[in-house]
């Protein structure tokens, strides 16, 4: 078995040069290589160290083998780069990568839905259209098949000074899949809601370093600074329309009048990592917290302030805003009792304690008028803040306040800890991509140290070849000359036979 780097590929035979600098030529068959490739094979061919064969290649060998080389350092020859990506989520969530022309040069799912999606799809070379129309045929078998879904575009541009216009692409993929939609699905097309906007490179890296798709990270972060509380794991697991069912902030963060423009999302990401969105997020909670309680008669979800005066308890989570007195007068006129159980019941004991002072009571407005002009109001205060259901009333109220500074604390350590753990994941993550690029340089090294020692093998075989060829022409050249000095002597030789003869001949007559 031999070992070598091809150089020379033809339709029938496979130029390969081996390790020790000889070349050898083998039959292409059915072997599937490229130019530069180090391939393993079974037996050479005809001899390529003969000077007549290498004499005539070994220059053609050095410039393939510096092409190969350049190609090595940057990439195939004339070979295109992607200069934006788009992602699409449906739920499966899907990526492209375009070069300026708009063909598709990669293409990956980003979850496990997204990876079926794109399996068996051809997309090297088409054109993003091609390409879109494709995905969303086979994504009919199933995400579109529902007759509804939140669709989610958003385009980001890598390449510095590239001539793709993001906000533009993400506007022509919506008019397409709009398109495609109102064809497939005419009767329920307005079930379909589509989003599509740009996103700054900031948030397409975030979004790597998370795991979800550029599309997704933007809902997730616009739907944070809103105030609502959705996890990143809910996002990789369930499409966007299943948690905006469950959490309606999810869907409003991606209506038309919503959308956030790219300013906006890169600095989502700096506050996001500066934790400010989950402060925002553990606010709404304690905004909602306080408006939508308990009360300790269970009515109407409303939480009392602890107040035990006889005008009735102060209401934190007051209809339109109101702080909720409990004034009798005011709600009357409010339309309402203003009162708790507890509240009714100390008024009917102090009717009681009234009716035996004298004081008589209006039932209809629950206002009392006292007979005489004395004290007798300020006993009855005196008698309410010694009543017994109004201090269990506090011990309630306190120690319901109690618990939500406890609930507070406890969102407050466990919004800290995920901070860290996200902080532990994102350092990890660095570590790995650093190995990655540390390991990727190792290889790259060693390959340039295989094809400088190779290129050197080779120049140093193509100088020895030359060396060869010159002596040999040298020897020629001198064999030439001893030839013709043998014949100039063997010419000189006969002319003076021929001289003497004619001189002999001469003597004789």
């Amino acid at each position: 078995m031999h070992k070598g780097i091809v150089m020379e590929m033809t339709d029938r035979h496979i130029v390969v040069m081996r390790s020790d600098g000889k070349f050898d030529r083998i039959s292409r068959k059915t072997r599937a290589c490229e130019i530069g490739e180090e391939i393993v094979y079974a037996s050479s061919g005809i001899n390529w160290r003969s000077p007549s064969v290498a004499g005539r290649s070994g220059i053609a060998a050095a410039v393939i083998f510096c092409l190969v080389l350049f190609a090595s350092f940057n990439g195939k020859l004339g070979s295109p780069e992607v200069v934006a990506y788009i992602s699409m989520d449906i739920n499966p969530s899907v990526e492209m990568g375009i070069d300026i022309d708009e063909n598709v040069l990669e293409l990956r799912g980003l979850n496990e839905d997204g990876i079926a999606l794109v399996e068996s799809l051809e997309y090297k070379g088409k054109k993003l259209e091609q390409v879109t129309e494709g995905l969303l045929d086979k994504a009919e078998q199933k995400a579109l098949a529902g007759g509804e879904a939140e669709i989610v575009i958003t385009s980001t541009v890598v390449q510095e000074g590239s001539k793709v216009n993001d906000e533009s692409l993400a506007a022509k993929l919506k008019q397409q899949v709009a398109k495609h939609i109102e064809t497939t699905h005419p009767q329920q097309a307005k079930s379909y809601q589509i989003a599509a906007f740009a996103a700054p490179a900031e948030v397409r890296e975030a979004a790597n370093q998370n795991g979800v798709s550029t599309g997704k990270y933007s809902v997730y972060l616009n739907a944070k600074n809103s105030g609502a509380d959705v996890t990143l794991e809910e996002l990789k697991k369930e499409s966007v329309l299943k948690i905006s069912k469950s959490k309606p902030d999810i869907a409003q963060s991606i209506r038309l009048n919503q959308l956030p423009t790219k300013a906006d999302l890169k600095q989502l990401v700096k506050q996001e990592k500066a934790g400010e969105l989950d402060k925002k997020v553990a606010e709404k909670k304690t905004e909602t917290g306080s408006g939508k309680g308990t009360t300790s008669n269970g009515r109407n979800g409303w939480t009392t302030n602890g107040s035990s005066d006889k005008s009735g308890p102060v209401m934190s989570g007051g209809k339109n805003g109101s702080s909720g007195s409990g004034n009798k007068d005011d709600a009357k006129r409010n339309g309402t009792t203003g009162k708790s159980s507890n509240d009714r019941d100390d008024d009917r004991d102090d009717d009681r304690d009234d009716d035996r002072k004298g004081t008589n009571v209006k039932p209809s407005t629950g206002v009392t008028k006292p007979v005489s002009s004395g004290s007798g109001s300020n006993k009855g205060d005196d008698r309410k803040d010694n009543n017994p259901n109004n201090k269990e009333q506090a011990k309630k109220d306190d120690e319901r306040r109690r618990e939500e500074a406890r609930r507070l604390e406890d969102l407050k350590k466990q919004t800290e800890e995920r901070k860290k753990k996200q902080e532990e994941e994102r350092n990890q993550q660095e570590e790995a991509r650093k190995k990655q690029e540390e390991e990727r340089k190792k290889q790259q090294e060693e390959a340039r140290e295989k094809q400088e020692e190779a290129r050197k093998k080779l120049e140093d075989e193509r100088k020895k070849l030359e060396e060869e060829a010159r002596r040999k022409q040298e020897d020629a050249r001198k064999r030439q000359e001893e030839a013709k000095k043998n014949q100039e002597q063997n010419s000189n030789s006969s002319t003076s036979d021929d001289s003497r003869n004619r001189d002999r001949d001469n003597n004789d007559d």
